[in-house]
């Protein structure tokens, strides 16, 4: 944690280019407070020890670079193409999160202590353009034929609250939005690849369909989806995320429980798009109002390296190897 900061949330990360791994998150007196910045932290892959943090964004640089107000930022989500690593920020200028944007910046050959380079506000309706929230990583997943690009998982917050998936070319310029589904009240969608011309989406579920989790699968280079399926997991709006790894697909979640229904974070593996059948439990806190939530993860082929929120006071990591987890899978 940054020195004398209380309170920290929504975590991502990223592989660097000499194995080090680059986690971002939010941080400050609370959630929503204007003291709250977008911290960067780099865990030393030959030492395994994080290093101290450091600013990677606040809201004072966001508003003069991005020429509006900034009263607040949140969940800033990591991506690399390339050289390029993207910082995807949701910002917001009045009253809540309903009033949300969401903010594209990058930086070539990342260093830390770089000022990033503030590229666009994703312009993504005509009217108002408001309620627009990012939280899980994009996926590299383009129709055959098409160059580079990837698709960033978005959502919608007012009124229905639903997902969106936004399209972007090889050079981070959006050029699409789909959105994937007409249920009520999904958020937070996370994109996994199935194959070249598949992948699968999950989603939280903000209390309806009797709180159970759907997926989607998408076809064509996801521009193709099929009707949403409901799968045997129960999501009481907690944010979920899809991670393949050894071509297998796992599910990071909360399992809910009687006093905390964010108090267990749970890996699953994916037996079909319908069903997922529990390995173990990553974490369990029993802090009062605690949590293990809003996991974030990426694999380089021999691990897993996922950070998630501990009880709002901090950000933690747990590497998993293929050993590990073949044995239990």
């Amino acid at each position: 944690m940054p020195q004398g900061v209380k309170s920290a949330h929504s975590a991502t990360i990223v592989h660097l280019d000499n194995g080090n791994l680059l986690a971002a998150f939010f941080a400050g007196s609370k959630e929503g407070a204007k003291d709250v910045k977008i911290y960067g932290s780099i865990y030393e892959a030959k030492s395994k020890i994080w290093g101290n943090p450091f600013v990677l964004l606040d809201r004072n640089e966001l508003s003069k670079k991005s020429k509006q107000y900034i009263k607040k930022l949140g969940n800033p989500v990591l991506y690399r193409d390339g050289q390029r690593i993207y910082l995807f920020v949701v910002g917001v200028s009045l009253g809540g999160w309903a009033t949300s944007k969401i903010y594209e910046l990058y930086t070539d050959n990342f260093v830390a202590g770089k000022s990033l380079v503030y590229k666009q506000n994703l312009h993504l309706s005509p009217f108002f353009n408001l309620s627009n929230l990012v939280r899980a990583a994009p996926l590299k997943f383009v129709k055959e034929g098409e160059k580079g690009g990837f698709y960033l998982p978005i959502y919608n917050e007012l009124a229905n609250k639903y997902p969106l998936i936004a399209r972007f070319d090889s050079d981070g310029n959006m050029i699409g939005i789909i959105k994937p589904n007409n249920l009520y009240r999904q958020l937070q969608p996370s994109l996994v690849e199935l194959s070249d011309t598949q992948c699968l989406a999950v989603f939280r579920n903000n209390n309806v369909y009797e709180n159970a989790m759907f997926s989607q699968i998408c076809s064509d280079g996801g521009l193709k989806w099929s009707k949403p399926l409901k799968t045997n997991i129960k999501n009481f709006n907690n944010s979920a995320i899809l991670i393949r790894f050894n071509n297998k697909v796992y599910l990071i979640h909360n399992t809910h429980n009687d006093r905390l229904e964010r108090g267990r974070l749970t890996l699953s593996i994916m037996r079909s798009p319908k069903e997922f059948f529990k390995l173990f439990d990553l974490d369990v806190t029993d802090v009062q109002d605690g949590e293990a939530s809003y996991p974030s993860a990426i694999s380089d082929g021999e691990n897993i390296d996922i950070v998630y929120t501990r009880d709002r006071k901090n950000i933690r990591h747990i590497r998993l190897n293929r050993a590990y987890l073949g044995d239990r899978s």
